[in-house]
């Protein structure tokens, strides 16, 4: 079992094309994480950020990833979907 109460620290680079964010956990890891799977269909707040152009515009807010239309992703989720693309990148190598 994931140990859940993760945080996000800091949002150190977001690249739009491949709607990947950069990010600092507060255990000190930090990597890229994509979030294609969440913007490749979109709906509701997600398809708002992208019509806008806004997916660059991610913040921390109290240790989720948010954008200015109130859209947040849960930190553990985030944390999840990095670990297993790390685990898929060294089993591809």
């Amino acid at each position: 079992m994931r140990k859940l109460g993760n945080k996000i620290l800091k949002v150190l680079g977001v690249d739009t094309e491949s709607l990947n964010v950069v990010v600092r956990f507060a255990d000190g890891c930090q990597g890229r994480v994509s979030l294609a799977h969440l913007f490749e269909r979109p709906k509701g707040l997600a398809a708002e950020i992208l019509r806008g152009g806004a997916f660059e515009k991610c913040f921390v807010e109290s240790g989720a990833l948010a954008w200015p239309n109130g859209f947040e992703l849960c930190p553990d989720a985030l944390r999840q979907w990095f670990d297993q693309q790390r685990t898929a990148q060294k089993k591809a190598a």
